[in-house]
């Protein structure tokens, strides 16, 4: 239970979670299946290539004895081709740190800069625990910006934007892979954390609950 509570699963966490099951349950399954259609429209549309790009972020991925995995590999090789392509685009990796090793974004910053991306076009934010709070920890950062290159595998691109527009940013989401290749159990995934998502923003909305609401805004 202490582990929990370190990630941020809290009491507000337990309870948007019980009820976006019960929503789940009491709409027989079907407010998911809208969920899955939006997350896989999502992943089967987006680009792989950008224009015009200034900032890009990238979002960690779990490290496995402190190695890169393969899909955080091709979101980090994506930036790099983006990189490229920009005039001089500026990069910021948010990911978090385990408790033993190094972060998620000191393994990508070291990752960029063997691929020759210079150090001082890339920033980090590693303190957080999961992704909404990467990306409330790297507010500043994103106001800089008119718009802001969000790169992610497929899967992922429709949370990542749904939490980007909760917190309003301004962001174009890149697909890492080239392929629509996609895995139904990592959209599933995807799917209930979503739900998750938007079972809770709905419910502090509605009943205006602002302590819920400050921690995804």
């Amino acid at each position: 239970m202490k582990n929990l509570r370190r990630k941020g699963f809290d009491g507000d966490a337990r309870f948007t979670l019980f009820l976006s099951l019960l929503v789940g349950t009491l709409t027989l399954g079907l407010s998911h299946v809208f969920v899955f259609l939006r997350v896989r429209k999502r992943a089967m549309t987006s680009q792989h290539t950008s224009n015009n790009v200034t900032a890009i972020a990238v979002p960690g991925h779990q490290l496995k004895k402190g190695e890169i995995s393969t899909d955080y590999r091709l979101r980090l090789d994506r930036v790099v081709n983006l990189y490229r392509e920009s005039d001089d685009a500026v990069i910021r990796i948010i990911g978090g740190r385990p408790s033993l090793g190094i972060s998620e974004a000191q393994a990508g910053n070291q990752y960029l800069i063997e691929q020759d991306i210079p150090a001082t076009a890339i920033s980090m934010e590693e303190i957080s625990t999961n992704t909404l709070e990467n990306m409330k920890n790297s507010r500043c950062w994103f106001s800089l910006f008119d718009e802001v290159v969000l790169v992610s595998n497929r899967y992922h691109l429709e949370r990542l934007q749904t939490l980007a527009r909760g917190l309003d940013f301004v962001t174009r989401p890149c697909a890492a892979e080239e392929s629509i290749d996609l895995s139904l159990g990592k959209l599933l995934t995807e799917t209930l954390f979503l739900h998750w998502y938007w079972a809770g923003r709905i419910y502090a909305t509605v009943t205006h609950n602002h302590r819920m609401l400050d921690k995804i805004r």
